[in-house]
């Protein structure tokens, strides 16, 4: 009797600590598939699965683009029918917006790599952020 209340209590002591370890992760089982760029700006797929968007730290939505590119500090990316680049300084947490002009003129954002925001998506790791 003894020992079948102890393996009664080790089974529910065993249950309350993998249910904390699976709410303390990072890991979003339920939710949409995301992945961390750098500073917590995301990679996330929304819609139908060519779609993404380009999330900011601690929101769910973002901005639907259809291409980026990055190297440490920055992200580029194009919004959908957009003209205009969104250029993000991960370490500062600034946000500007600059022409496919300014862009191509600019030695910092030309050194940026950008490619359609699907490969992005498979070059990015789903456990591992940029930087």
């Amino acid at each position: 009797m003894w020992s079948r209340h102890l393996s009664h209590n080790f089974c529910r002591i065993a249950f309350l600590a993998v249910l904390v370890c699976l709410c303390s992760c990072e890991a979003n089982f339920l939710g949409p598939d995301s992945r961390e760029i750098a500073g917590g700006y995301r990679l996330k797929r929304v819609g139908d699965p060519n779609q993404f968007a380009l999330t900011i730290p601690n929101e769910s939505g973002g901005l639907i683009i259809d291409e980026i590119g990055w190297r440490k500090p920055f992200i580029v990316a194009r919004a959908s029918g957009s003209e205009y680049w969104d250029v993000i300084n991960t370490a500062r947490a600034q946000h500007t917006r600059v022409s496919d002009l300014q862009r191509k003129s600019d030695p910092v954002y030309q050194s940026i790599q950008i490619e359609a925001a699907e490969l992005a998506w498979r070059n990015l790791n789903r456990h591992k952020r940029l930087w």
